[in-house]
């Protein structure tokens, strides 16, 4: 029975999610309306509060920082980098003077690239702190993340009693509506018989208007109030009519004071959240000391070169026009040792000097390099260690300013310790208050009814003016109101209480099914309803 019920359980919350997230069209408009527990509202407000997914939003960024301080301890940094570039066909200029006025000659257009490898890495105290302080934050973002869920169970929670007492008072305002009605018909029979005055079925159609008026006013709050429990939820407002399903009961509450308090004081999220956000200060405090101490920087870098002429002709005819005056230097040379006193030997010029098929060849080869042939550089590597030794008191400001951050995270906590503390006691002393006035409330609307019903007798009977009838309607409707009041005074002040201790304290039950109807009606469960419960028929 009990895998049977958790199933219908599921298979329900499916249906009013779906009911309530897709808009209804067709033959779906004349369907009865979608049911919405709180439980459910809960979930759904998991789902798609646009608040509370800004606040989920930051664990995954935390997480991110915690990964980056750990490479940055354990890994190097690593940089390429690729260029092209291109120099156009011209005379170039060097300062004041042209190519030209040097004997050089227009040169083609070249064509270059290199790259470049560089691999760094730096150890330093902040290095090694830099985890520790990227762990306390992201437990300070999981804290707060857990508070936003907390806050959005409490906001959903109190928006949707304030829905749910809305529409508990359009059953109440319908309930007033008949019974006028009633009182209308009564009087109106009793005049025609003559054994009234007139008198009396006017005013009974008089507050038969004002109930009227009362219910319209009802209807329009309750719509109010479903709205901005949609809007809770993070839903857009639907055509179709969202009915709370979960019921309301009055229940001693269970827990001491001392109890909740010292709850509250060990896991209250508010709490946890500051107590994190102190750690986390408390690591940015070490990382700013660490500045006084020094560092040390490794590196290495890998390059290369590729330059291409544009035009293979110019490389070909700079190489003949050296070989040439090489060949006119080693003539000269031979002529003058042929004219000394005593003659030299002299060399083949011809056989030493000349631009083979092969040089030519060679130097084609030689330029054919661009984009990706590189010629690679030699490799460059250091070592740096560097000692701070006075930056403009900077790092005092910054260790004063974490130290100052940190104080004031515990402060804070301290100061909601305190607050929460006297929230609690505050709470329990207003809910132990509320559940008293419910019973009281609770008797005296008992009380109301049979007054009523005794009017009723009486003036149906001739024993009783009209007055009196409308003297005890009057009084039963104010005796409705007060528990409505009391009821939901009671689980407002239960609301404040999980508020001020960081904890659900309701009960937690699936809305009701077929089978469940009798059992949560039933006098046996000794707990009173709400008041749309103690009358159906006239709800409806």
């Amino acid at each position: 029975m009990t895998g049977l019920r958790h199933t219908r359980r599921a298979l329900a919350c499916a249906s009013v999610a779906l009911l309530i997230l897709v808009a209804p069209v067709g033959a779906q408009e004349e369907s009865e309306p979608a049911t919405l527990s709180l439980e459910e509202a809960i979930r759904i407000a998991r789902r798609q509060s646009p608040l509370y997914l800004m606040a989920k939003n930051d664990e995954a960024a935390a997480d991110w920082a915690v990964r980056e301080a750990w490479s940055q301890l354990m890994l190097p940094q690593a940089s390429a980098s690729l260029s092209l570039g291109y120099q156009a066909a011209g005379t170039p200029r060097f300062g004041i003077f042209t190519g030209g006025d040097i004997g050089l000659a227009e040169i083609p257009a070249y064509y270059s690239s290199s790259y470049g490898i560089n691999l760094s890495y730096r150890l330093s105290a902040s290095t090694l702190l830099r985890p520790g302080q990227a762990r306390a934050e992201r437990r300070a973002v999981e804290a707060r993340s857990e508070l936003a869920d907390f806050e959005l169970i409490v906001t959903v929670t109190r928006q949707y009693l304030a829905a749910l007492r809305a529409q508990d008072d359009v059953a109440l305002a319908r309930q007033e509506l008949a019974r006028a009605e009633e009182n209308y018909r009564l009087a109106r029979a009793r005049v025609e018989v003559g054994a009234a005055i007139p008198l009396d079925a006017a005013r009974a159609e008089v507050e038969r208007g004002r109930a009227e008026v009362v219910l319209l006013e009802a209807e329009n709050r309750a719509r109010s109030e479903r709205l901005r429990l949609l809007e809770r939820l993070g839903i857009e407002a639907l055509g179709r009519e969202v009915v709370l399903s979960t019921r309301l009961h009055v229940f001693e509450p269970p827990w001491s004071e001392e109890e909740l308090i010292a709850r509250a004081a060990e896991r209250h999220p508010e709490l946890l959240a500051l107590r994190a956000r102190e750690a986390a200060e408390r690591a940015s405090l070490q990382v700013a000391r660490s500045q006084y101490l020094p560092s040390v920087n490794l590196s290495a870098n890998w390059s290369g070169f590729a330059r291409q002429a544009g035009s293979s002709a110019y490389l070909i005819r700079q190489a003949e026009q050296q070989v040439a005056a090489q060949l006119q230097s080693c003539e000269q040379t031979n002529e003058i040792l042929r004219r000394l006193t005593l003659p030299m030997e002299t060399i083949d010029c011809l056989s030493h000097y000349t631009l083979t098929e092969e040089q030519r060849a060679a130097i084609l080869k030689s330029n054919d390099v661009f984009p990706f042939r590189f010629t690679r550089e030699p490799l460059t590597a250091g070592i740096t260690v560097s000692v701070p030794v006075f930056t403009g008191l900077s790092r005092a400001r910054q260790i004063e300013q974490a130290q100052a951050a940190a104080e004031d995270a515990r402060y804070e906590r301290r100061a909601a310790e305190l607050r929460l503390r006297a929230d609690v006691q505050e709470a329990y002393g207003t809910l132990v208050t509320a559940y008293r006035r419910t019973l009281l409330e609770e008797r005296n609307r008992e009380a109301a009814e049979e007054a009523l019903r005794l009017a009723r007798e009486r003036y149906r009977l001739g024993a009783a003016a009209f007055l009196e009838l409308s003297e005890a309607e009057t009084a039963k409707a104010q005796a409705d109101r007060a528990y409505l009041d009391a009821l939901y005074g009671f689980h407002e002040a239960l609301a404040a209480l999980e508020r001020a201790s960081g904890q659900r304290l309701r009960p937690e039950a699936p809305a009701p099914g077929p089978e469940q109807e009798e059992e949560a009606q039933g006098p046996e469960s000794g707990e009173p309803a709400s008041p749309a419960d103690q009358n159906p028929e006239a709800a409806q």
